[in-house]
C-alpha cells in the first residue's frame, strides 16, 4: 500500500464532493453532500473544532485534545504536524482549503492521538490506523454516501484492509 494509493483515492472522491448531489453507485442512486471551502484560517478553525466535539468521534478518539490550524505559507500542500498538534493549511491556493483536506489532516491527528508514531514513515502514516480515522471522520461531517464512496475508493484503489 502506498500513500500515492491513499491521494488518488481521496482526490477522486473530493472531485464529487465538489460536485455533489444524486451520484449513480453501481446502479443505486446516492445523495453525496456538496463539500466545504473554507475561505479564512478562522474558519477551518471552527470547523475541526465542531469535528472534534462530535459525539461519535470523542467516544472512539477519548486522547484526541484540540487541534490548531495556522496557515501554510511556501510549500503548497497541506499537512499535520504532530508534535504541536497543528494542521497548516496553504490558503492562498483554494485547492487545500476544501473540506477533504482538513479532514485528511484531522485523520493524522486522531490516529497519533490513538498511538500511531507521531514520525510520518513507510506506509503506517497513511495505513490502517489513518485509513480508520478518516472513514469516522467522514461519516460524522459528510454522512454515509460521503464515507461509502471512500471506501469504495481506497478499495477499487487496493487498499483492502480497511
Amino acid at each position: 500500500m502506498s500513500a500515492f494509493a491513499i491521494y488518488g483515492a481521496e482526490h477522486q472522491w473530493s472531485a464529487v464532493l465538489d460536485r455533489g448531489g444524486v451520484v449513480n453507485f453501481h446502479g443505486s442512486h446516492i445523495n453525496v453532500p456538496l463539500q466545504k471551502r473554507f475561505a479564512d484560517i478562522s474558519s477551518v478553525q471552527r470547523y475541526v473544532d465542531a469535528v472534534l466535539s462530535l459525539e461519535s468521534i470523542r467516544e472512539v478518539y477519548p486522547k484526541a485534545g484540540p487541534v490548531r490550524v495556522r496557515e501554510r505559507r511556501g510549500q503548497g500542500k497541506a499537512h499535520y504536524e504532530p508534535s504541536t498538534a497543528t494542521i497548516a493549511i496553504p490558503m492562498e491556493d483554494r485547492l487545500f482549503g476544501r473540506e477533504s483536506t482538513v479532514l485528511h489532516e484531522l485523520a493524522h491527528h486522531l490516529s497519533v492521538s490513538a498511538g500511531l508514531p507521531s514520525t510520518p514513515s513507510g506506509t503506517r502514516w497513511h495505513g490502517v490506523e489513518f485509513r480508520e480515522a478518516m472513514l469516522l471522520l467522514v461519516n460524522g461531517a459528510l454522512g454515509e454516501a460521503a464515507a461509502l464512496l471512500l471506501r469504495a475508493g481506497y478499495h477499487s484503489s487496493g487498499v483492502w484492509r480497511i
